[in-house]
C-alpha cells in the first residue's frame, strides 16, 4: 500500500516481520489444513496475507494471519470475525470461509478477488466521473449493508476495497471495525480519517464511514486523497507520540481549506461537487448522518441530471407549444381584424362612391340646368335688340336700365327654381362691354368686361384693356373660379355659366355677345352631424397659376375668415386629378387631404366625375370632380373596439394557457425532482396528486440507518 500514509506507529512492526519472513525461508507462519501452495502476498495492519489453493475445489482463497502483537491476535481476530459474522453472506462485504482459531499464529481464510484493490486500479490514475459515482455509489451501498447491520468499518480506504471478477468493489479488512454500540476507539488511515476519528478518546460514529465515502470518491476523481497536497501537509510528523500525530492531524483537517480539487475535473457539476463537499465537511454536524443519506443524495443527483434533458426537452416543448399557440393566434387574430377592417373600409368606400356620384348628380343637374335656362333666354328678342345695338345708341336710349329690369326679372323667376338667391345674372355685348346685370352693378354698367374667361373661354383671365376682344364663345361655357366676398368678408370661390347670343334663332354668323349667371361653390359640406364626413368639389381645369386640382368646397373654407389683405389659401388635390385623367377607379383607402393641419390622417375617399348631357346627348364636361371623404379611424372605431375586445380575450386566454403549462411544467419538475422536497415542491406535489414527501418513483427511500 505505498500511495497510502502508513496507519501511526506501524513502521517498527512492518520491519520486524518482514525479518521473520525472511528467517522462515518465504514460508507461510502457520500450516493451513486443506489449502496449498500458499504464497505471500503482502501486509496488512495485524499481519501477513497469503495466496493459496482449497485442496477440494481448486478455488484459490486468501489467508489472512495474525501475526503481530502477539497475545492481542486473538483479540483482534475475534473482533474481526465477529463483525465479518454479522455480515455474513453479502455480495458487499469479502466473505469468511474458515477461522484458525487453534493456529499459531492464528489466521481466517475468506475469498481470493483477484482483480485486486481499488488502491491498485488508481495507481493508473483517476477514473472517468461516471466510473467513479458508479464506484462510489456501490461502496455506499455496501456500507448501507454494514451499518444496518450495525457494523461500522472505521478504516475504509482504496486499500481495503476489493474487486470482484465483474470490478464490482466489495468491502475487505474489518480488523478496525466496531459495532454501533461500541465505544472503544478505532483509528483510521491518514487523509482518510474524519478529523473527530483522530481522537483516541472519540466513540465511533457512523459520520466516520461517510467522510472516508467522501475522502475514496475525492481520490478516485483526482488522482490524490483530500487535504494531503495541502502546503500544511508536509508538516505532519511521521513518528513519535500517537496524540501528538492524531492532534496534528486534526488540526490540519479541521484548519484547512475545503479541498476543491474535484470541481476542475471535468464532468463533475456543481450537484455531485455540493454531495462530495458534504461528505467531506470538517464539521460531523454538516456531514451525512450516514451512508444511507449519501446514497439518496447521489441518487437525487443522478435523477436530476438524467431527467434534466427530459426536462429541457419538455420545456422546450411547452415553450414551442406556447409559441405555436401564440403564433396561430396571433394570426388568425391579424387575420379577423384584416378581413373586418378590409369589410368596413369596402362598405365605406362603396357608401363614400355613393355618395360621391349622388352629389356629382345633382351638381350636373345644376349646370345642366343653367346651361339650358341661359341658352332658352339667349333666344329673347328683346336680348338680341340691345346687345346688337352699338354703346352709344344704348346710352342714348337708356337700355340700361330695361336690360337690368329684364335680367332682374329672369333672376327672380329662376332663383326659385335653382334654390339660388346668390347668383349673379349678367349680358355682354360682343365688343366685350357689360351691358346690364341682375341685381344690378351701376360700377360695371358699360365697363369693358372683354378680358373675362367666361366671355372668350380661354381658360384664362387677361389683364383689363379696352382694345379689341377676343372672339366671343361660341358653344356654353364654364369659366374658371374667381374668389368673391361675402357681406361679412368671407372669401368663397364663385364660377360663371355663360351661352352666347346669336343674332338670329339658329346659331350661325357671329355671336353678338354672351348671356350668363354665377353659382357660387360655398355651402355646408358635412354630410352628417357628428360625423367627420364631407364633401369636396376639385377643379380639374387650370386656374389663374395654370395649376389644376384646385379645392373649391372644402370644410376649410368654411371655417376660413379673412382679415384685412389676407389672400384665401389654395390647396391643391393632385391625386384626384391625376385618378380622373386616368379613368380609374377613383378611390382611395388612405387619402392624404391637401389641406393638412386638422385634416391631416388617413382618409377614405371616393370621387366621381361631374358630366354634363349637351345638345343631342352628347357629354360636356364642366371640369368638376366631387370627392367624399371620411376619416379613416372614424370608420375603424368598430373595428379597434373589437379589436380591442378580441386582443383582450386573446390575452385572457393566453395567461390563462401559460400559467397552465407553467403549473404543469412545474408540476412535472416537482414530480421529477429527487431533491429534498420544500415548501413549494409539496405544493406541487399535492397538486400533482402525490402525498407530501413521497418520493418520486427511482429515487432511494429517505430514512436513515446505522
Amino acid at each position: 500500500m505505498p500511495d497510502d500514509p502508513p496507519t501511526p506507529v506501524m513502521d517498527v512492526a512492518d520491519r520486524e516481520e518482514a525479518r521473520a519472513l525472511s528467517a522462515r525461508g518465504g514460508r507461510p507462519p502457520a500450516p493451513v489444513p486443506g489449502y496449498e501452495r500458499l504464497t505471500y502476498l503482502g501486509r496488512g495492519a495485524y499481519g501477513e496475507v497469503w495466496v493459496g489453493v482449497d485442496s477440494n475445489s481448486g478455488r484459490k482463497v486468501a489467508v489472512k494471519f495474525y501475526t503481530r502483537r502477539g497475545g492481542t491476535d486473538w483479540a483482534a481476530l475475534a473482533r474481526e470475525v465477529e463483525k465479518l459474522r454479522y455480515l455474513f453472506n453479502s455480495r458487499h462485504v469479502v466473505q469468511l470461509l474458515r477461522v484458525g482459531w487453534d493456529s499459531d499464529p492464528p489466521y481466517y481464510v475468506m475469498e481470493y478477488l483477484e482483480n485486486g484493490s481499488l488502491e491498485d486500479l488508481l495507481r493508473g490514475g483517476p477514473l472517468p466521473v461516471g466510473q467513479a459515482v458508479t464506484m462510489f455509489r456501490e461502496i455506499a451501498l455496501a456500507l448501507v449493508y454494514a451499518h444496518d447491520k450495525g457494523v461500522l468499518h472505521c478504516d475504509l480506504k482504496p486499500a481495503n476495497v476489493l474487486l470482484d471478477h465483474d470490478r464490482r468493489p466489495r468491502l475487505a479488512d474489518f480488523g478496525q471495525a466496531r459495532l454501533a454500540t461500541e465505544v472503544a476507539p478505532a483509528l483510521g488511515t491518514l487523509f482518510y480519517m474524519a478529523p473527530e476519528q483522530a481522537d483516541l478518546g472519540a466513540a465511533p460514529d457512523a459520520r466516520w464511514d461517510v467522510y472516508a465515502l467522501g475522502a475514496v470518491l475525492y481520490r478516485t476523481l483526482t488522482g490524490s486523497p483530500p487535504h494531503r497536497d495541502d502546503p500544511t501537509a508536509g508538516t505532519l510528523p511521521a513518528s513519535g507520540e500517537l496524540p501528538a500525530q492524531l492532534d496534528a492531524y486534526r488540526t490540519l483537517i479541521r484548519t484547512a481549506p475545503p479541498p476543491k480539487g474535484h470541481r476542475a475535473v471535468p464532468g463533475v457539476d456543481a450537484g455531485l461537487a455540493a454531495v462530495l463537499d458534504k461528505c467531506l465537511a470538517a464539521d460531523p454536524a454538516r456531514r451525512y448522518p450516514n451512508p444511507q443519506a449519501v446514497v439518496t443524495a447521489l441518487d437525487a443527483w443522478r435523477l436530476r441530471r438524467v431527467r434534466r434533458p427530459m426536462l429541457a426537452v419538455t420545456a422546450l416543448g411547452f415553450a414551442v407549444l406556447l409559441v405555436l399557440i401564440g403564433g396561430i393566434g396571433a394570426v388568425l387574430f391579424r387575420d379577423a381584424v384584416s378581413t373586418a377592417t378590409e369589410e368596413v373600409v369596402q362598405r365605406a368606400l362603396e357608401g363614400n362612391r355613393f355618395a360621391a356620384k349622388s352629389a356629382a348628380e345633382r351638381l350636373a343637374l345644376q349646370v345642366q340646368y343653367r346651361w339650358q335656362v341661359l341658352e332658352t333666354e339667349a333666344r329673347d328678342p328683346a336680348l338680341r335688340q340691345w346687345l346688337a345695338a352699338p354703346a352709344g345708341e344704348f346710352r342714348a336710349v337708356n337700355g340700361g336700365d330695361a336690360l337690368d329690369a329684364w335680367l332682374a326679372k329672369r333672376k327672380a323667376k329662376y332663383d326659385a327654381q335653382l334654390g339660388d338667391r346668390s347668383g349673379l345674372w349678367f349680358a355682354d355685348a360682343a365688343d366685350g362691354v357689360q351691358y346690364g346685370t341682375a341685381p344690378p352693378f351701376p360700377d360695371h354698367r358699360m365697363k369693358y368686361r372683354g378680358f373675362r374667361d367666361y366671355f372668350h373661354g380661354l381658360g384664362k383671365d387677361f389683364a383689363e384693356r379696352t382694345g379689341p376682344p377676343p372672339a366671343v364663345i361660341r358653344a356654353p361655357h364654364r369659366s374658371m373660379a374667381f374668389r368673391r366676398k361675402a357681406e361679412r368678408d368671407d372669401e368663397y370661390w364663385t364660377v360663371a355659366f355663360s351661352v352666347p347670343v346669336w343674332p338670329h334663332a339658329d346659331p350661325g354668323g357671329d355671336p353678338l355677345g354672351v348671356l350668363g349667371l354665377t353659382l357660387d361653390l360655398r355651402g355646408q359640406t358635412r354630410l352628417e352631424a357628428g360625423r367627420d364626413r364631407f364633401v369636396v368639389l376639385v377643379d380639374t381645369r387650370p386656374d389663374a397659376t395654370g395649376r389644376r386640382g384646385l379645392l373649391l368646397r372644402h370644410p376649410y373654407l368654411e371655417q376660413y375668415h379673412p382679415s384685412g389683405k389676407e389672400q384665401l389659401p389654395l390647396y391643391y388635390a393632385d391625386a384626384v386629378v391625376n385618378r380622373a385623367d386616368a379613368g380609374g377607379d377613383a378611390v382611395w383607402s388612405d387619402y392624404a387631404d391637401p389641406a393638412g393641419g386638422a385634416y391631416s390622417g388617413s382618409w377614405l375617399a371616393a370621387a366621381e366625375r361631374v358630366r354634363v348631357r349637351g345638345e343631342g346627348g352628347a357629354e360636356v364636361d364642366p371640369g368638376f370632380v366631387v370627392l367624399v371623404q371620411e376619416r379613416r379611424s372614424e370608420v375603424l372605431h368598430p373595428v379597434a373596439d373589437l379589436r380591442g375586445r378580441i386582443a383582450l380575450g386573446a390575452g385572457v386566454a393566453f395567461v390563462v394557457v401559460l400559467a397552465t403549462v407553467l403549473l404543469m411544467w412545474a408540476g412535472l419538475v416537482a414530480v421529477a425532482d429527487g431533491a429534498p422536497p420544500t415548501r413549494v415542491t409539496q405544493l406541487l406535489r399535492r397538486w400533482a396528486g402525490l402525498p407530501p414527501g413521497t418520493n418520486t418513483p427511482g429515487t432511494a427511500p429517505t430514512g436513515e440507518s446505522g
